[in-house]
């Protein structure tokens, strides 16, 4: 038995979902999938941009100590 999904509050085997509506189905569930992927590639940007912000204010301070700024 496949898993119940529930729309709009009310739940609905998948195996008794006609051909479009299986379909729109797994368009929700691909979509989303993809919205998590996307998700989890902006974090790892979010992390890195984070990260590169942070060494280039350190090599500043780092040259200013050592007098090299102008």
């Amino acid at each position: 038995m496949s898993d119940m999904i529930t729309i709009d509050g009310k739940e609905y085997n998948p195996e008794d979902l006609d051909e479009t509506q299986k379909y729109y189905l797994m368009q929700i569930n691909m979509t989303q999938q993809e919205a998590d992927n996307i998700k989890v590639k902006l974090d790892q940007m979010t992390a890195s941009n984070m990260f590169f912000k942070d060494q280039l204010a350190k090599s500043l301070l780092t040259e200013e100590d050592n007098g090299k700024s102008e």
